[in-house]
């Protein structure tokens, strides 16, 4: 006759035990778990405000892995992008924001509105919501950019912002989306802190492996 152990009765009662405690801790409806967190404090870090929040989000962006660039006039960035354009082969330059059609229109750069995957590598411009400072992170939505594909698809994905845009904090983004879009919000709102990163391969840093290979922003002061 095959004979099955149990185990010691003494060691399954403890853990019977302690079994039971843990469901009557997860189950408990008056205890707060998380009664001493403070939902109204700021967790991100903070910076100093004799640096300003520009000069914050420029050096956290870049920090990020993101590439900055400044222009003082719309004039100046078209001229600069015409240049940008031949030098790292971006085209075509693909966007469906009806912000960056305004901003390019009779300039002779012309847009592509096809975000297929099939290409080598997908050159996105769009424009953004706003710029956090303490993250150094750009705020997208499916409504300014125009499509969803515009920056999932994108392997190069290059953002038009002014500098009225740089928000301080997390929070001063979420006031400024609910403000702006009370009664039809976006789809989809996007947070993005540089290139996309992933260790899952040989548990090697590797960048763009799953995304954003690279992203450039063009900080350009309103006329």
């Amino acid at each position: 006759m095959k004979v099955f152990s149990f185990g010691n009765l003494s060691e399954r009662t403890n853990k019977e035990q302690i079994l039971a405690k843990v469901r009557e801790a997860v189950m408990a409806k008056d205890e707060n778990l998380f009664k001493d967190v403070n939902m109204q404090v700021d967790t991100w870090t903070p910076f100093k405000e004799e640096d300003g929040a520009d000069f914050t989000f420029v050096e956290r962006f870049k920090d990020n892995g993101g590439i900055f660039i400044y222009f003082e006039s719309n004039s100046d960035f078209i001229e600069a992008m015409k240049q940008y354009i031949v030098e790292n082969q971006w085209e075509p330059l693909c966007s469906t924001s009806m912000k960056m059609e305004s901003v390019f229109k009779d300039s002779g750069i012309e847009l592509c509105r096809d975000y297929t995957t099939k290409r080598k590598k997908t050159v996105t411009i769009t424009d953004c919501e706003c710029l956090i400072a303490q993250t150094g992170s750009v705020v997208v939505t499916d409504t300014c950019a125009g499509s969803r594909a515009a920056y999932s698809n994108a392997d190069v994905l290059l953002v038009y912002a002014s500098p009225s845009q740089i928000v301080a904090s997390m929070k001063d983004a979420i006031k400024l989306l609910k403000e702006k879009y009370p009664k039809h919000k976006p789809s989809e709102t996007v947070i993005i802190s540089g290139p996309s990163k992933s260790i899952e391969i040989d548990n090697q840093l590797v960048i763009g492996a799953q995304g954003i290979r690279q992203i450039a922003l063009f900080l350009v002061e309103e006329e």
